[in-house]
């Protein structure tokens, strides 16, 4: 797979509050509906964002296509500089 040197990469990002755990859930739709969670927003989005580009070097080792499902235009976007 050819990815440029730096690419820009969006994926709508879908927040939730787990009451039982009392913490933050942040899952990727887009990216095989990934998650992670934090006590707070910026905590689990800082733990999407470590999930998400594991998952990306991921499908990069296993050479499959990156997908960017970006039909939402409201809601939060989650956007990655790729660096090679």
């Amino acid at each position: 797979m050819n990815i440029p040197m730096s690419q820009r990469l969006e994926f709508p990002i879908e927040y939730s509050f787990d009451p039982e755990a009392q913490v933050i859930i942040a899952t990727v739709p887009s990216l095989n509906h990934i998650s992670s969670f934090g006590k707070d927003f910026a905590e689990a989005e800082n733990n999407i964002i470590e999930a998400v580009l594991a998952y990306i070097e991921s499908l990069q080792k296993d050479e499959l296509p990156i997908t960017q499902d970006c039909a939402s235009t409201t809601g939060t976007l989650l956007a990655i500089e790729l660096v090679l």
